[in-house]
């Protein structure tokens, strides 16, 4: 919105939510703030051409990207290719943020160093939502690298999942229709094949080819004493985590991790759908823990946590204030040797209060425990 120069006359409607110090007499002087009576204030000074750094900087401009262990090549971001089409638009970095009375939430999806590289589009999309009931709306989708317009499909599936529980989620969170949420992520696919490549029918057959996905789905409900609990149903190889004590515990299937560490590279996604009863998994966080969900750019690199990148997120998110929207991204955008994918992250904890200033992983649930931490 641009900012206002004049002045307010009784011919012009002031905005509602405008102070009313804003409204002056036509022929009063614009009333001007002293520098000198803010506290913390920088006196004006003349810039000095050629000076880098005007003395009113404080921080450092440049911030180089973090690196764990060797790091990946430098790369300077290619325009998106032609082959995977230039509309719609894909910015190569997303983030977003925010507080509720309950919640504290940060997401960031970053075009891993291999797309920024070969021109393709960052394949990640995700959505944080708050509920008109208060709940949370947690969506993250991850194209499958070997469809071409895969950044499609999980833009697709995003959408059409957070109309789907906009108009579909029951009062009980418990009741919902998980089976149906899939269903009707999966058919939205089909329709937009059909309408992508000018066909006579939905075709799921041809989604699959060119616009497979996968998707995590969470609704989570605020409890007493900043306590929450998350319904999460996964379909593919993406994850969900809940921190606690510096633990990081795997929510959903998602890949298998071996022995060793190492991840399976196998992919099944929307719009194929799972045979067999979809059933979410329930978790009870505590006011200390911390509940992520992302895709496998984030949990290949992760592993079981007991790496660099998991004391990246643990320091991350162990602070008592959460980060700012730009320090996660940062983080989320760390450079590290084989590990080249899109990454997208979010992170849902319960909003702490300025005298709650112990830290915010390590210490357990400050309230009584609702009974079993995770059920399926």
């Amino acid at each position: 919105m641009p900012s206002f120069r004049g002045r307010w006359t009784k011919k012009k409607q002031r905005p509602e939510s405008w102070a009313p110090e804003y409204l002056v007499a036509d022929t009063d002087p614009i009333p001007t703030r002293d520098p000198a009576a803010s506290p913390g204030a920088v006196p004006a000074t003349t810039e000095v051409p050629g000076e880098l750094s005007p003395p009113e900087l404080r921080n450092p401009v440049l911030i180089p990207q973090l690196v764990i262990g060797a790091p990946s090549p430098t790369v300077e971001p290619s325009v998106i290719a032609e082959p995977f089409g230039t509309i719609p638009f894909r910015p190569d970095t997303a983030l977003d943020g925010w507080s509720t009375d309950h919640f504290t939430v940060r997401g960031a999806s970053v075009r891993g160093h291999l797309h920024r590289y070969n021109g393709a589009p960052r394949q990640d999309e995700f959505a944080v939502h708050h509920l008109p009931s208060g709940r949370l709306l947690v969506l993250v989708a991850d194209g499958v690298s070997q469809a071409r317009l895969a950044h499609i499909g999980a833009m697709t599936v995003v959408r059409a999942a957070a109309q789907w529980i906009q108009k579909q989620l029951p009062v009980n969170t418990e009741e919902t229709d998980w089976r149906g949420m899939v269903d009707s992520v999966a058919w939205a696919m089909a329709e937009q094949a059909k309408i992508l490549f000018g066909l006579d029918a939905p075709d799921s057959a041809r989604a699959e080819q060119e616009l497979a996905t996968t998707l995590v789905c969470a609704v989570i409900d605020p409890l007493e004493y900043g306590t929450f609990r998350a319904h999460i149903v996964g379909v593919g190889d993406s994850g969900a985590w809940l921190l606690r004590h510096g633990t990081f515990t795997p929510l959903l299937k998602g890949k298998t991790v071996d022995k060793d560490g190492f991840s399976s590279s196998a992919v099944s996604g929307l719009p194929r759908v799972p045979p067999h009863e979809i059933r979410p998994t329930v978790v009870h966080a505590g006011a200390n823990d911390v509940l992520l969900v992302g895709t496998d750019g984030i949990g290949d690199p992760l592993g079981k946590g007991e790496g660099g990148v998991g004391n990246l997120i643990r320091e991350l998110l162990g602070r008592a204030d959460p980060p700012s929207l730009i320090e996660f991204a940062h983080a989320i955008d760390f450079s590290r040797e084989a590990f080249d994918d899109d990454r997208t992250l979010v992170t849902v904890a319960a909003r702490r209060s300025s005298s709650q200033a112990s830290p915010l992983i390590g210490t357990g649930l400050s309230a009584p425990s609702h009974g079993s931490a995770f059920t399926e």
